[in-house]
């Protein structure tokens, strides 16, 4: 019996997952759907699990090599696309589906005909009350993209169904007829800004984007690998590679400024913990992106990660107490407490209040079993440490001295203050040196 809709799954190395993703799938109130996962040259036992719960009942095509998420969907869009399919869905491989999502999107694109692409209710798997996406917007302001209602709760004000300008493909649903008029997944990204820029391509070829809320799926996610700096690579690389693509002459400038701001701010953090391979990652992929290499990288570009000396507790090894001066903005003491918490949950903290028009019931009331004093007067016993907006922005005129944000960079001796303090000059020169190829002169 013909199939309306073509259902594909890219696989690789979540042994784990995959057998209850597909099971969820075939508990759907619609049979109507043929499933294709497409394995990227698993090492773990995927494709063994696979064989041995489904059999023939599942469309099976496993690539010589690790394609990408790009790449391994397309394997299976280029299969559903020899197919007089109506429908076509890109899932995750670790991503449960509530009975009735399938039949949902389905729903929701026979209602509404101006939508080429739809996407579900994404819940955090460890959380399933707590959204983990919804569609999401790409920002022209600050060249990012930004998830809707990520972290929001069910029913906190959260509408049935929005437009967007993409919708993540851990569960997705498109119309075959506009897949074959906009084409496949930028193959060439290999992993990260795929989803974004193919939802784009959707909108200016005319073809409405949206997320739809009764269809319910929840999501694993597979974690940021903190052993090497795989995501550093591709996030950046794709992500300047795809407002080089669509940015305007007249934009190029602002976007220039904006995005080198960022990665220097990034680069120059890095590189006082000793990060030094974040570093160099980011130069592979700032001149990959625009020199316009894509696809897998290649040897070297993706470098391990190596455990470097947590800065606050070095800061404090040797105290028994701290005395913490803030500002009048005092959101981030909060996270510097727990953070100084956590690592020396012994050591005794004083926060002042000197110069601030915060008063001392609120603090004490706002932070109990910590002494809180009008006035800032460290004992000689006592490591002092000011706060400030960012680490990043202090200047000659500001004092010696131990100084934290709320990020909890932190900074404890003049070495490290000369080199926050020199952050604004070092970064001017940075984006003089690299505008121009940004500009494309």
């Amino acid at each position: 019996m013909k199939k309306s809709i073509g259902i594909v799954i890219c696989n690789y190395n979540k042994q784990d997952y995959i057998v209850n993703c597909i099971h969820s799938i075939f508990a759907s109130t619609t049979e109507d759907f043929d499933l294709y996962v497409v394995d990227n040259a698993s090492t773990d036992q995927s494709v063994e699990n696979i064989r041995n719960a489904f059999g023939n009942t599942v469309n099976l095509i496993i690539n010589s090599n690790n394609l990408g998420g790009s790449g391994g969907f397309n394997t299976g869009i280029r299969e559903v696309l020899k197919r007089d399919y109506e429908y076509l869905m890109c899932v995750d491989n670790d991503v449960v589906f509530d009975k009735n999502a399938v039949a949902s999107l389905r729903y929701f694109l026979e209602q509404h005909p101006e939508v080429g692409m739809v996407g579900s209710r994404t819940f955090f798997m460890d959380d399933p009350e707590r959204i983990w996406g919804f569609g999401g917007k790409i920002d022209f302001e600050k060249y990012l993209q930004n998830d809707y209602y990520k972290n929001c709760l069910e029913g906190e004000d959260v509408p049935e169904w929005i437009y967007c300008d993409y919708v993540p493909a851990c569960a997705l649903m498109t119309r075959v007829e506009v897949v074959r008029k906009v084409g496949i997944m930028p193959e060439e990204n290999f992993i990260y800004w795929d989803d974004m820029e193919w939802g784009y391509r959707f909108n200016e070829a005319g073809y409405k984007v949206a997320a739809y809320g009764e269809a319910k799926v929840w999501h694993k996610g597979g974690g940021r690998n903190s052993q090497n700096t795989f995501i550093h690579y591709y996030m950046w690389r794709n992500r300047i590679n795809f407002f080089l693509k669509v940015l305007s002459e007249q934009d190029r400038e602002h976007f220039a400024d904006t995005i080198l701001d960022e990665m220097f701010r990034m680069i120059y953090s890095v590189n006082l913990k000793g990060e030094t391979n974040i570093v160099k990652t980011l130069m592979y992929a700032f001149d990959d992106a625009v020199h316009g290499v894509r696809g897998v990288a290649t040897t070297g570009k993706v470098l391990p990660r190596f455990s470097v000396e947590n800065r606050v507790q070095k800061a404090l090894e040797k105290w028994e107490s701290v005395i913490i001066r803030f500002n009048d903005d005092y959101e981030g003491i909060g996270n510097i407490i727990r953070n100084i918490m956590k690592i020396r949950p012994d050591i005794k903290i004083r926060i002042s209040i000197q110069n601030c028009k915060t008063n001392r019931e609120r603090m004490e009331y706002e932070y109990p079993g910590y002494q809180v004093t009008e006035e800032f007067s460290p004992g000689t016993d006592e490591f002092s440490l000011f706060m400030c907006s960012h680490i990043f922005s202090l200047t000659e005129d500001d004092e010696s001295g131990n100084y934290i944000d709320s990020w909890c960079n932190i900074i404890f001796n003049e070495e490290d203050l000369m080199y926050a303090k020199n952050f604004k000059k070092a970064k001017e020169l940075f984006i003089l040196c690299m505008k121009n190829l940004l500009m494309g002169i």
